[in-house]
């Protein structure tokens, strides 16, 4: 974000920016949300034509190139947008498929709403560059090991990188989003803590 601290339409993005970062600047993420005040740093903004304030760029590593961010400045639009940005990046590359842990299904666009149409189903919304996300993941696979003795509840998870359009239907707007799921409809958001014991207790009840 190239910015002046005096700019209104700044001041009004600065906590979304900062919830951005909060969610991107991970230890483990490839993904570094960073801004630069214009009034301070007045070479770099003219080496990069910043022209009006908030000016949005996505930078690949190596490449002083930024690609200009055009949408509505909200969360969910900036999200969707660096994962446009970093499937590119990604694209041609063949990433390894992760295993199926024993009691966790990674689903996808063409076999989600068959597999959640009934039952009781805990899935797990993400996104693979989010810090949260893979912090979890190994978590996750243990919950699938654990509940795969019950019958009546299914673990599984989707990447909104890949299926979009699941996501955008359910509305996720943040990694990781986990969604309890009854015959098809969402029942509620889970908003408890994300260890093993809280999400098998969860799940159990």
């Amino acid at each position: 974000m190239f910015y002046a601290p005096w700019c209104g339409h700044c001041k009004r993005l600065h906590p979304t920016w900062e919830e951005l970062a909060e969610m991107l600047n991970q230890e483990e993420s490839n993904v570094k949300i960073a801004k630069v005040d214009c009034t301070t740093d007045g070479d770099v903004c003219n080496a990069q034509d910043v022209t009006g304030y908030p000016t949005l760029k996505f930078f690949k590593l190596g490449s002083e190139e930024g690609i200009k961010f055009r949408g509505t400045r909200d969360l969910p639009s900036l999200t969707t947008f660096i994962t446009e940005q970093v499937s590119l990046t990604l694209d041609g590359e063949q990433e390894a498929k992760i295993p199926v842990e024993a009691g966790l299904t990674e689903l996808t666009e063409d076999t989600f709403e068959q597999h959640v149409a009934s039952g009781k189903h805990f899935v797990k919304f993400y996104a693979p560059w989010c810090g949260h996300c893979q912090r979890l993941a190994p978590v996750w696979d243990e919950l699938g090991k654990n509940l795969g003795s019950i019958d009546n509840v299914r673990i599984s998870k989707i990447d909104c990188t890949q299926h979009k359009n699941v996501c955008n239907q359910f509305d996720i707007k943040g990694y990781p989003t986990l969604l309890w799921i009854e015959d098809g409809r969402k029942i509620e958001k889970y908003q408890g803590q994300r260890a093993l014991d809280d999400l098998v207790s969860y799940a159990s009840k």
